[in-house]
């Protein structure tokens, strides 16, 4: 008999198809399994006006619903709104490694719960085709921004090419990135957050809330970002599509996000 409680799942890349929508297999198993009382967690980089629709389509309103946002960054009650965790930045706190991309001649989009600031001083990101009209997306300079500004992360988003060049100059100035961690969440897609920040540290601090363990836990991925949150879950899942390491961290894979491999996975795991 399986004790698995709490299914958490990345979004992009892994529960949604490639254009970016919930598919009627995935919704109608994961429906099922919230109805008979399995708590669904979406765990994702994404701000919560990127998820809404996801959350209302999949019925995730109940008094205990969670979701876990950039990233591991906030943890909120839907049904309440409360945040039980908020992992931030200010401007300060970030001033010195945005030197340092600039200087690499990459943009920068600061990422706040409700609104989107690229930041003209870096040049243009194309971040904007990624996070959609779902959220408010201002271009500003950095003297601009409001004073009093809080964001769960940064981003840049940039070749791959560049992305890795960028990687291994901040893994050489530990000074740089004391304050902070990152990962990427796409291969063109670099995600700054607060240090410690991950979905698994998020997910253990969720799964205590409830008196659940890592036993508990089914997760899945396919990206570097949701490494954390693999090595945690008791029952971890790799798509097909994911990239090697993943696949190496997780106890199964399934198939791709485009054949509902999360579907796949829950209807024969709980059948």
């Amino acid at each position: 008999m399986t004790n698995i409680q709490m299914i958490a799942l990345d979004m992009d890349n892994t529960l949604l198809l490639p254009n970016k929508t919930l598919s009627e297999k995935n919704t109608r198993v994961l429906k099922k399994l919230h109805q008979n009382g399995k708590k669904i967690v979406l765990t994702t980089g994404r701000p919560l006006p990127n998820v809404k629709n996801f959350i209302t389509q999949l019925g995730l309103n109940q008094p205990n619903d969670h979701v876990i946002l950039f990233n591991g960054g906030l943890i909120k009650n839907i049904h309440t709104d409360q945040n039980i965790l908020d992992k931030h930045f200010i401007i300060a706190d970030v001033t010195d490694i945005f030197n340092v991309i600039a200087n690499l001649n990459l943009s920068i989009d600061i990422v706040s719960p409700d609104s989107v600031f690229s930041i003209k001083d870096f040049g243009q990101s194309h971040y904007v085709d990624l996070v959609g009209q779902l959220i408010p997306y201002f271009e500003s300079t950095l003297s601009q921004l409001p004073p009093a500004l809080t964001f769960n992360k940064f981003v840049v988003c940039a070749d791959e090419s560049e992305l890795d060049y960028l990687e291994t100059v901040l893994q050489h100035t530990p000074l740089l990135t004391q304050n902070l961690s990152f990962v990427r969440s796409r291969r063109m897609l670099l995600e700054f957050v607060p240090h410690g920040v991950n979905k698994g540290t998020a997910l253990s601090k969720l799964l205590a809330h409830f008196s659940l363990t890592s036993e508990n836990l089914m997760a899945f991925g396919d990206e570097e970002n949701d490494f954390a949150m693999l090595r945690l879950a008791k029952v971890s899942v790799a798509m097909d599509n994911a990239i090697p390491s993943i696949k190496q961290v997780a106890t199964h894979t399934t198939k791709s996000n485009q054949q509902d491999g999360v579907a796949v996975f829950l209807e024969k795991y709980f059948d």
